[in-house]
This record gives C-alpha cells, sequence and structure tokens, in this order.
C-alpha cells in the first residue's frame, strides 16, 4: 500500500430524524458519480447518523438533578444541559478550567459526553447525543452499503475529541464494521531486522483523522468521505472501539 484516495461526497443533503441514510448516501455516490469497489472504506461523520437516528435531546424538558443544579451553579453553565452530560456518562474525570471532561458510558474520554450544540437546528432548545449504540450503527451501514452496491467494503462512524496535551481536536473513530481497526505489529521486524514489542496501530484513527481534512468542523457539509487504496488484509477486522482502554492501562488518569 503506497497511496490512498481520499474523496468528498459533494453536495450532501441535510438530515433529519427518521432519514434512509443508507439510501441517501446510495444516491450521493451515483450523483457524484463514483464507483464502489471491494475494500473501499466509507467514513461516515457522526452527527448525520445521530440526526438521522434521532438522538435529539429537548433541554427544556429535562428535570436537573440536585448533583446537576450544583455543578451548573458552580460552573456557570445550564444544569439541564450537565445534566444530559451526566445522563450519557460513567463518570466526572475532571470541570477544571470550566471543561466538563468525562467518561462517556461507551468507555472513552471526551468533552461534555460528545454531546453537541453546533451544525444542528437552533429552532428549540436542542443537543444532539452520540448514536445509541454506534457499533451496532456502524454494522448496519456496513452490511446494507456493502449489499446495495455488491461489494466489500468497510465503515467507519467518526466524531472530534481533544488530545491530552495537545492543542485543538482532530477526527477519531466513534465505531467501525469490516475493518483492520486496532493492528498488532507485536513479533514483526522494524527496518533493522528488530523484533517490534507491545506496538499496536490504531488504524481506524488515523483513517478518521484523514478523512477530518476534508469533512472539516464547520460549514463545509461532507460528512462522507470514501478512501480508496486501503489494505491490510493481513491483519483481523475488529471494531474501533477495541480502541478504548481501561482505566488501569490509561496512561492519563
Amino acid at each position: 500500500m503506497n497511496k490512498l484516495e481520499l474523496t468528498a461526497l459533494e453536495d450532501f443533503p441535510y438530515i433529519e430524524p427518521g432519514d434512509d441514510l443508507v439510501k441517501i448516501i446510495v444516491k450521493s455516490f451515483r450523483s457524484n458519480n463514483i464507483t464502489i469497489d471491494n475494500g473501499d472504506v466509507v467514513v461516515i461523520a457522526q452527527k448525520i447518523v445521530s440526526k438521522s437516528e434521532n438522538r435529539y435531546i429537548d433541554l427544556n424538558k429535562i428535570i436537573p438533578s440536585k448533583k446537576a443544579i450544583s455543578l451548573g451553579k458552580e460552573l456557570q453553565r445550564d444544569s439541564r444541559f450537565i445534566q444530559v452530560i451526566l445522563n450519557e456518562s460513567n463518570e466526572i474525570v475532571s470541570t477544571e478550567k470550566n471543561v466538563i471532561i468525562v467518561e462517556h458510558e461507551l468507555g472513552f474520554i471526551n468533552i461534555n459526553a460528545g454531546i453537541d450544540r453546533s451544525n444542528i437546528p437552533q429552532d428549540i432548545n436542542q443537543v444532539l447525543l452520540l448514536p445509541k449504540n454506534p457499533t451496532l450503527s456502524a454494522d448496519k451501514l456496513q452490511l446494507a452499503l456493502s449489499k446495495n452496491f455488491n461489494k466489500q467494503i468497510a465503515v467507519v462512524i467518526t466524531d472530534s475529541m481533544t488530545r491530552p496535551y495537545r492543542s485543538g481536536v482532530t477526527n477519531f473513530a466513534l465505531a467501525s464494521s469490516n475493518l483492520q481497526s486496532l493492528i498488532d505489529l507485536s513479533g514483526e521486524e522494524d527496518m533493522y531486522g528488530n523484533i517490534l514489542k507491545n506496538t499496536e496501530i490504531a488504524i481506524a484513527d488515523e483513517i478518521a483523522a484523514a478523512s477530518g481534512l476534508l469533512m472539516g468542523q464547520g460549514s463545509d457539509k461532507k460528512p462522507v468521505i470514501i478512501i480508496k487504496g486501503f489494505n491490510k488484509n493481513t491483519y483481523k477486522v475488529n471494531d474501533a472501539l477495541d480502541l478504548v482502554v481501561s482505566r488501569e492501562d490509561d496512561l492519563y488518569r
């Protein structure tokens, strides 16, 4: 593998709750004159998955707990928003510098439990949650798209996150299907013939980060990227959630 080709689908429509995301993606591939081949990776922004699954929450209907009210006063934040964060989290890791860092119920660490206010309608006071089961969402999309095109493809659902001791956000793989998301190079040789030890590569995150260059984070409106040329077929297929480490193995907590 010495070349990858990344293409963003142009003129992708706005997604509403209940929309058939597979049908819309297929139509967009055709209108963009893109042919699907075996081994292609379709990278999909979490936001359109959440929208199609109607993961909106109306904050006006949220009744905050005493903990949310107390934390809201401390941080000068909407207690209803904080309650939704608590609902989506296993625990709060930190609230220093007025930033709510949590362990999401899916296991990874992020800000505000991945709850978003950007790029969603604000005619009512609402927020958008991550997919309830992103692995299931990725599997369904992968199977349906593969069947529709009669090709064996992979799917990655991406979101953005901050990183310890680094400025800015980058895309990461929230979930994947039919992809070598985490490959273990332990036992293989490096360029000098040395045996690698404890070397794992977060392939799904690297794919997600590359797609972020085209997706953007603002008004780009390019939530679906196709990657051609990816080939790690000698490694086993696994879900991107395998990249989540336990507390005992976490280097930053």
